[in-house]
């Protein structure tokens, strides 16, 4: 009898693809380490409520236009996760350095095309089947920290109906997974207006494109897969040790006047290090706006809740205006 299937064998590969929505058959494939990884088909289906007589509503359902979601969770990887920040960014990376590497992926701005990210072919087994989903374009990455956990990111996008299969096809055929550790959150240093806080306990940061799904006739699949303009979030949860916080206190308080900050959030892996630099990942928003603050008792210390939204700014972007810029130090010689 076969099955059940070992969900601790599947594994989980992306590549940029040359031509929106085929899949590579040449090419780096990014193999990247996920937790609950979930594919699914979004298959509408048009119903028939035509009156015939019945004291009934439904009868008949006729498949509709489809488009597949796949989400899954990835612990930050100094060496992988550039992959999904590019994905949702879009820009090329600009590599600098001889080992370390140095590498810095900003919003791509390029009108003439729309300003759209790469598109990705998602090559997916999960234990019993493999799948690929061409012309994956990115949705949200969402990113959490705290001081007791690991650092860890939920990842969506949006593709074309997968393709399902019973062996690996050629795409499949080597893997090559990293030995990189995982960064732990409580090696994140973070500021704020130039400052160093050392008080946060937990954080937040979420990038959000809105890719929806655009249907025209003659096909059932998506005429594209649109990505919208990127707005960043944030929060923080810190340890009130002032009677004088600068967020929520006097009257020039950041979350209580207009006063965009510069915030600067890098997680460094205390694990893996070239040439005795620690590999690392680095997220600044020269621009945020605190609001939302938020002075909480429910612990045996008071706490403070605030939240942010990077504005748009010219100092993060590489053409135009952009409200984030990231970089990441580790030992691919590569672009991602």
């Amino acid at each position: 009898m076969a099955g059940p299937f070992l969900t601790a064998n599947s594994y989980l590969g992306m590549v940029i693809e040359t031509t929106e929505g085929t899949l590579p058959t040449t090419g780096t494939v990014y193999w990247i380490p996920v937790s609950s990884p979930q594919i699914t088909p979004n298959q509408m289906f048009l119903r028939d409520e035509a009156l015939r007589g019945s004291p009934t509503t439904v009868y008949d359902q006729v498949q509709g236009v489809r488009h597949d979601d796949f989400e899954f969770k990835s612990y930050l990887y100094a060496d992988t996760f550039p992959t999904l920040v590019r994905s949702i960014l879009g820009s090329t990376d600009t590599v600098t350095g001889a080992g370390p590497y140095t590498h810095k992926i900003k919003v791509l701005n390029t009108p003439s095309t729309g300003s759209q990210p790469p598109t990705y072919s998602i090559l997916d087994f999960d234990g019993a089947n493999y799948f690929t989903v061409t012309g994956a374009q990115a949705d949200s990455l969402a990113l959490t920290f705290g001081a007791e956990a690991a650092a860890e990111a939920t990842v969506k996008y949006l593709g074309n109906p997968y393709t399902s299969y019973t062996s690996a096809p050629t795409v499949f055929a080597t893997q090559s997974l990293s030995a990189e550790h995982l960064i732990p959150a409580w090696d994140t240093a973070i500021t704020i207006g130039g400052t160093s806080y050392t008080n946060i306990t937990t954080g937040e940061l979420t990038i959000n494109r809105k890719t929806q799904p655009i249907f025209t006739l003659g096909t059932q699949a998506p005429y594209n897969l649109f990505a919208g303009p990127i707005e960043v979030t944030g929060k923080f949860t810190m340890v009130v040790n002032s009677t004088a916080d600068v967020f929520s206190t006097g009257s020039s308080a950041y979350g209580l006047t207009r006063s965009p900050e510069a915030i600067s959030i890098t997680l460094t892996d205390p694990n893996d290090a070239t040439s005795g630099t620690q590999h690392s990942a680095n997220f600044t928003m020269s621009a945020a706006q605190i609001h939302s603050i938020k002075r909480t008792r429910g612990k045996e210390f008071t706490e403070l809740e605030i939240e942010f939204t990077a504005n748009a700014n010219s100092t993060d972007a590489a053409t135009g205006y952009s409200p984030i810029q990231t970089t990441f130090i580790n030992a691919q010689s590569a672009s991602y």
